[in-house]
């Protein structure tokens, strides 16, 4: 059956892409991936390769790949996806934006397809940030499943904010900076009132870790374990095809919800979900790590969730003890004292000008999830 010309949709183009003017025949409601599973019926293509990665598509990448046939712009300026035939004679469907990039390609045989789905990725690839940054995958429940913003944020160096805590906190984190790929233990658990450096903290564990394993920050919790499976299998095979070995850290902030002692009846199965992807089938088979940050005591926790074996690290931040305080507040080139447990945030706000009763934590830029406006250099 023939496709007829009709190029009414002002998001769909047969024009311009790079250097070259590509045109093909349409309809008006045929976006890329239509196309694409189109020709790959039409001509008898068996095998296809799938993959995920941080990327981009820039439109001279694409010149050296293969040919845009069909080009869907989205609301965003970096939001594309497209139907590419390769110079190889595979055929790909792309799905770009936000730094992240999926695709699938079609060829004659298995091999042909993974060496073609190989060097598109090795194209589109998005080059590791600096040291002093990291890259975080922002996720959150999407139409069909997850939907994914990549940013590389400001992150420093453990041994640069380790006077930030109390000496028991700090030992803590110390060795848990130095872990690498664990034995034992998915689950790590940080608790403690607001204020004591909790997402402070997270950065530098994510930057301490990058070499080995990926940072998913999880937006919505509650839908990642709520009903339905394709959510979670999109975070928990996100960029597999990179490396076997590599490691997933979710981070759920303040989701202490989720791991609380009436979780069950709360949040219903979301609990046995969670614990399923730290010790079970799920997250044996994908090498994931979760770390939990809440503000519940200890004895609001559920007791399943701290099981000897499951957790990796359980640490309790704490403010600083009156003498620490005064040591941090000296160090920081200040002349103040105060007489009782402090939080880190209430010290900063004294550096601020701001007095303890103020607390003043609301400019300082703490939380981790605010990472998607983050500005470098700030705490």
């Amino acid at each position: 059956m023939g496709i007829s010309m009709n190029n009414t949709r002002p998001d769909l183009h047969t024009g311009a892409i790079g250097s070259r003017r590509y045109t093909h025949g349409m309809r008006p409601d045929t976006l890329p991936r239509g196309r694409f599973v189109a020709e790959v019926l039409a001509r008898g293509l068996g095998h296809l390769a799938h993959d995920a990665f941080r990327g981009a598509c820039p439109p001279d990448a694409l010149d050296r790949s293969g040919e845009p046939a069909l080009v869907r712009r989205g609301p965003d300026a970096n939001e594309v996806e497209l139907y590419l035939r390769l110079h190889s004679g595979a055929l790909a469907w792309i799905d770009a934006g936000h730094g992240q990039v999926r695709i699938e390609v079609a060829a004659a045989t298995r091999a042909a397809a993974h060496d073609a789905a190989k060097r598109l990725r090795e194209s589109l690839m998005i080059d590791e940030p600096p040291a002093e940054r990291v890259s975080v995958a922002f996720w959150m429940r999407g139409e069909c499943g997850g939907d994914v913003r990549h940013r590389d944020i400001h992150a420093e160096p453990f041994e640069a904010i380790a006077n930030n805590y109390p000496l028991a906190v700090r030992s803590a984190l110390d060795a848990l900076t130095e872990t690498s790929a664990p034995d034992r233990g998915r689950l790590i658990l940080w608790r403690g009132e607001p204020g004591t450096g909790k997402s402070h903290a997270l950065r530098a564990l994510a930057r301490a870790w990058a070499p080995w394993c990926s940072a998913h920050f999880i937006m919505d919790p509650d839908e990642l374990l709520g009903r339905g499976g394709a959510y979670i299998l999109d975070v928990l095979t996100w960029d597999a095809a990179a490396d076997e070995d590599r490691w997933r850290l979710l981070i759920l902030e303040d989701a202490g919800e989720l791991v609380a002692a009436d979780a069950r009846a709360a949040t219903g199965q979301a609990l046995s979900r969670l614990l399923n992807v730290a010790d079970g089938l799920l997250g044996q088979g994908t090498r994931t790590l979760i770390l939990i940050t809440t503000n519940e005591p200890v004895g609001r926790l559920h007791p399943a969730a701290r099981r000897a074996g499951r957790c990796l690290s359980d640490i309790e931040f704490t403010p600083f003890r009156a003498e620490e305080a005064n040591a941090w507040l000296a160090a920081n080139g200040r002349t103040e004292s105060v007489s009782g447990p402090t939080t880190l945030a209430e010290l900063f706000g004294l550096v601020a000008g701001a007095p303890i009763a103020a607390r003043g934590t609301a400019d300082l830029g703490f939380g981790f999830g605010r990472a998607l406006g983050d500005r470098p250099g700030r705490r």
